[in-house]
């Protein structure tokens, strides 16, 4: 599944596309998930949010207009999941007497930015996993991404250890074009 920009996947949702459905959940539903586990909401209550997230969203695709000059969508989303969120938080307090109580932060704008900027690069490590022979994708991973060293990845690989500098310069290449790519996108 190649990524769509979010100005055609959003109006690809607005008029009903079901496959455009289907993408946007894959794409957004990890990012929910952090929110609810920094929100502290437990495994069902995190189902809760991604629904809830999902539905509100759906209930207002039909009426939905993205007009960047009116803000980005990553800030739209990061609203909409703290409401959700503190909606789900609001219903356990009056649900459970003895509930420990547990204060939802204020909207964390920065701490939303970085898990955006989190989100993006993942989008975009999986992009350039298609992109990259295995081999390359694999030098490129172990090296740059988990820190191992040079000559440890190029004997477990079985290739010159130059290849796995090489690895490294072209997949940092095609990641920054596709991280920008997808930064135009928003």
């Amino acid at each position: 599944m190649g990524y769509t920009t979010k100005k055609s996947l959003l109006e690809a949702i607005c008029s009903g596309d079901e496959v455009s459905w289907h993408e946007f959940y894959e794409i957004y539903r990890p990012l929910i998930v952090v929110r609810g586990r920094d929100y502290k909401l437990n495994v069902a209550e995190i189902d809760e949010l991604v629904q809830s997230v999902m539905l509100r969203f759906f209930d207002r695709s039909k009426s939905f207009v993205y007009d960047r000059s009116k803000g980005k969508f990553r800030d739209y989303l990061g609203v909409m999941i703290y409401h959700c969120a503190l909606n789900i938080i609001r219903q356990r307090r009056k649900n459970e007497v003895d509930c420990e109580a547990v204060e939802l932060e204020a909207y964390d704008h920065d701490r939303w930015q970085e898990e955006w900027r989190q989100h993006i690069l993942t989008l975009a490590m999986k992009q350039l996993k298609l992109q990259l022979e295995d081999s390359t994708f694999q030098a490129f991973e172990f090296y740059a991404v988990k820190g191992e060293s040079a000559a440890k990845v190029a004997k477990f690989l079985k290739i010159p250890v130059n290849m796995v500098y090489v690895a490294k310069s072209r997949a940092l290449a095609k990641l920054r074009k596709i991280v920008n790519q997808l930064r135009e996108e928003e």
